[in-house]
């Protein structure tokens, strides 16, 4: 069996999920991490029966004490199963559509701690890992369009994925004499529940990147050695727009949500 292990956040829906099933596709064992451990369970038994072993592991990512402990708890499992982690998805994160005015700043407070602070902190846990063991590794992190392109009503979301694009790129730079790679995937539109979370409603048949494409696309990305990687033509196209005047910038990118969004 291939001792080589992923570990992967936000494994309990959408795009983690799929990207899980791709990792394991590829004969790599995988770490599921999310809140909720019974999909997690699920997930684990089918990646399982593909032939790689897969371990659950709940954590509450936003939770700064349950963050600190999560790699310990990883490690424990791998040294157990004489396996070496390669392979680092930040793909948790969350968002809330809506003006920043209405928002609250315990929540805009908990789309910080997901979205930047346990990115973050797992990316230092995982150089330090993989410097250690001295083969390849790879660290993907999932930004969005967003990131590129600021987006009214998703202020803190668009922010925090701004730092994952920036933070990825200068990371793989800094990194690019080392074992490890980065690459950051930017996801226009996506068809996961994250949308509903994040209090979204759509306007009929959107068009919109299926998780499992997107997640393919990822991977790929990441093996290739890619540092940016937006998926899909429509989504590569859009992101033109940053380079045209800052108010024009917006107002379009407001007025193209709101094609695909009900406004509140």
């Amino acid at each position: 069996m291939n001792k080589h292990a992923a570990l992967v956040t936000g494994a309990s829906s959408g795009i983690g999920v799929d990207i899980a099933r791709e990792l394991a596709g590829r004969g790599m064992n995988v770490i599921l991490v999310a809140r909720r451990r019974e999909r997690l369970e699920s997930l684990a038994a089918e990646l399982e029966a593909m032939g790689v072993k897969a371990l659950a592991l709940d954590c509450d990512l936003a939770d700064r004490q349950q963050l600190n402990g999560l790699m310990q708890r990883a490690a424990e499992w791998l040294d157990a199963e004489a396996m070496v982690l390669t392979v680092l998805v930040n793909n948790a994160g969350t968002g809330v559509w809506d003006w920043f005015a209405n928002q609250t700043r315990e929540i805009s407070q908990r789309d910080i701690d997901l979205n930047v602070t346990a990115l973050t902190t797992l990316c230092h846990d995982f150089v330090a890992m993989a410097k250690a063991h001295g083969k390849p590794a790879h660290i993907l992190n999932i930004a969005s369009l967003a990131a590129m392109l600021p987006t009214p009503r998703f202020v803190v979301y668009s922010a925090t994925k701004a730092y994952v694009q920036r933070f990825s790129e200068i990371l793989d730079y800094e990194l690019r004499q080392t074992n490890i790679s980065v690459t950051c995937s930017c996801p226009g539109g996506v068809l996961t529940e994250f949308m509903q979370h994040a209090g979204q409603e759509l306007k009929g048949d959107t068009g919109m990147m299926a998780s499992a494409d997107v997640a393919r696309l990822a991977v790929q990305a990441m093996f290739a050695g890619q540092v940016v990687h937006v998926p899909g033509m429509l989504n590569k196209l859009s992101t033109l727009v940053r380079f045209l005047p800052r108010p024009l910038k917006i107002r379009l990118v407001e007025k193209s949500m709101l094609v695909t969004v009900q406004d509140k």
